[in-house]
């Protein structure tokens, strides 16, 4: 137990510092004045996080050797580029990752230098660095239209631990080079002033349009993560969820069996328990599609959204954390609420992470005052019906001087906590041309509520 524990903490501590990168990288993006420093930032930013040694962007040039020239860098490791020699043509020194990487338009990594024989021409000067695993990611946005935004380049770390690059490490950083891809570009278009004002326009236009893109892919990106950190916390809980039916499964089977060994079979009771096993199984069947929902990447697909199945779907993840800590949980939910456009998995955090703060902001009370109100009500405005969901809690509450401060990004007052679950709540309401805000009680904790426009 205490090595799962070991295991989860390493794993949550991950996602908390691939979160914090995320996040300084998504600032560099939107605030990058040239193309060398945006890539410079990138790769200080990425090593300063923790997880490699040394990042480096290389550039594709049209010599004879099909040379990839490395063109920014940070972390250990300035010697070992001064020194390497790679290319993206078909020769020995293209077989390595940045080659195939480039050659390929998708991610190639190395999980053990020592013993892949691609990597074999720069071994000896690897291993001297400390370097055990690395990754090369082109620089390369699929677009949804088929074509591609290609910097023909890679973007390429180097990590000190074997197998450093999981599946869910490769697919954040093909994220992140796809964003610096797109950001490249429309820094790249500031350049070309001197075109008629018709075709600077245009051009604007584009560039505008892509860093919107790649402002979008990152804002997804990074609430994803916090999804999966959310869920991390809660994976005791989940797992308690699921196990008890599996238990009862297991245990009406065993029944079964016993029965239909006797002479003369009791077979109501075998068919009751086979009724039981197919109800189980359902229960851990709805709880894992609920966990699988939440961990797809959302791809803003809006439509029309019943808050109250949102409301029901995201209670049973939580469920067993209320238990847990002994509050008493209480729904009011009104019978017409209007329906809503929106994205049915980030109005699911959104509500997710208000109910965890709301268990959190309880734990240190008295058991008496452990008590939650989930309430869903309509608001008939001048513009129409609105949506409105609260959650209420008697816990720990905040002050006039922690008001302003609730939805800023990494502003927590929770031990280990992120500071991120808010801030990203109030930009999901934002998009979806809603509100969130939170009011202290009149005796104990706090009420978060979000409102969203009906839809006509």
């Amino acid at each position: 137990m205490s090595q799962q524990r070991e295991a989860y903490g390493e794993t949550l501590g991950r996602l908390r510092r691939r979160l914090r990168t995320l996040h300084q990288c998504t600032n560099a993006l939107l605030q990058a004045e040239s193309e060398q420093a945006l890539l410079r930032s990138i790769c200080e930013i990425l090593v300063a996080g923790g997880e490699v040694r040394l990042a480096w962007v290389g550039y594709c040039e049209d010599d004879a050797e099909k040379t990839v020239r490395p063109v920014a860098q940070a972390g250990d490791g300035v010697e070992y580029l001064e020194r390497l020699k790679t290319s993206w043509g078909e020769i020995e020194l293209g077989q390595g990752p940045v080659g195939v990487a480039v050659r390929t338009g998708h991610a190639c990594w190395v999980d053990d230098i020592r013993t892949n024989p691609r990597f074999s021409p720069w071994r000896a000067a690897a291993l001297a660095r400390g370097y055990a695993s690395c990754l090369a990611v082109p620089l390369i946005a699929y677009e949804a239209s088929g074509g591609a935004v290609d910097l023909r380049g890679t973007l390429n770390l180097y990590a000190a631990e074997c197998s450093a690059f999981d599946e869910h490490a490769i697919e954040h950083y093909t994220g992140l080079a796809a964003s610096v891809a797109y950001a490249v570009t429309a820094l790249r278009g500031h350049l070309a002033e001197d075109l008629t004002s018709g075709v600077t326009a245009l051009r604007a236009r584009a560039e505008r349009k892509r860093a919107e893109e790649a402002l979008q892919q990152a804002r997804e990106e990074l609430a994803h993560v916090t999804r999966v950190t959310t869920l991390g916390e809660l994976a005791a809980s989940i797992a308690h969820e699921i196990n008890q039916p599996l238990a009862a499964i297991g245990a009406d089977a065993n029944a079964c069996l016993h029965w239909l060994a006797a002479d003369r079979p009791d077979l109501d009771s075998v068919r009751g328990a086979l009724t039981a096993i197919v109800k189980d199984g359902l229960r851990a069947g709805e709880v894992i599609t609920r966990i699988r929902a939440l961990l797809t990447r959302s791809s803003v697909a809006r439509g029309r959204c019943d808050l109250t199945g949102v409301i029901r779907d995201v209670l049973p993840l939580v469920g067993p954390e209320i238990r847990r800590h002994g509050i008493s949980l209480e729904m009011s939910l009104a019978p017409n609420l209007p329906q809503v456009t929106g994205d049915r998995i980030q109005l699911q955090q959104v509500l997710l992470n208000l109910l965890m703060n709301a268990v959190e902001a309880m734990r240190e009370v008295p058991p008496v005052r452990r008590r939650m109100v989930v309430r869903a009500t309509t608001d008939h405005r001048d513009d129409g019906p609105w949506a409105i969901v609260a959650v209420e809690d008697a816990g720990v509450g905040f002050s006039q001087a922690e008001a302003p401060r609730l939805f800023e990004a990494f502003y927590t007052t929770k031990p280990g906590g992120l500071g991120m679950g808010l801030s990203i709540s109030r930009s999901i309401i934002d998009n979806h041309r809603g509100r969130l805000w939170a009011t202290t009680n009149s005796d104990h904790g706090a009420t978060f509520q979000f409102a969203l426009p009906g839809m006509p």
